[in-house]
């Protein structure tokens, strides 16, 4: 890596961690029961039309679930007259520390989302940044070493693909934060 990547490195993990040092505790933080989520956030690569494809699928199913779901999709490169049936940022819309800095991605970070995805195998700097800033109330994203990036954290082989990914945090969504009653006295 060249010394100036390093040190943009650098500076990028110190404006995160400034940022996080500084914000009030969040009131938004909460268990949140799959059934019981009402809006999710979806934060992905939209790099690929596969992925997109299967991914505008999976915000289908959810919305038919009767969830509210708003998706922001990282393109590399910014695709001058094609148009997006959800919004997208690009490296345009980063400083040079490699911070999201644009009023989309601020937008999407103060939206109180009962759940945040970021759908993709292998997290990012721009996936964990805008997580990590994120109001949702409880994060989901690929395993990394960052802990201040997703609340939950999910570990797939990378040849199971996005489809394992997704069915194994449904499950353990399923899993996890159930309301179960209180035993009654006999």
């Amino acid at each position: 890596m060249g010394m100036l990547k390093n040190l943009r490195l650098k500076f990028h993990f110190k404006a995160l961690h400034n940022e996080l040092n500084n914000r009030k505790p969040s009131k938004d933080r909460s268990a949140v029961t799959w059934k019981g989520a009402k809006s999710i956030g979806i934060l992905f690569d939209a790099n690929e039309p596969d992925h997109r494809k299967r991914i505008l699928k999976y915000a289908d199913e959810l919305r038919k679930k009767g969830k509210q779901v708003r998706l922001l999709g990282y393109l590399s490169q910014q695709q001058e007259g094609e148009e997006f049936p959800f919004r997208t940022f690009s490296p345009k819309d980063q400083d040079w520390r490699y911070c999201p800095k644009s009023e989309e991605i601020r937008e999407f970070m103060g939206q109180s989302f009962d759940l945040l995805f970021f759908l993709g195998l292998q997290s990012t700097l721009w996936s964990e940044y805008i997580s990590a800033l994120s109001k949702a109330k409880l994060r989901i994203g690929p395993s990394t070493d960052h802990t201040y990036a997703y609340d939950l954290m999910i570990e797939v082989p990378e040849k199971a693909g996005l489809p394992a990914f997704i069915t194994q945090m449904e499950n353990l969504l399923g899993k996890t934060n159930t309301p179960y009653e209180a035993a009654t006295a006999t």
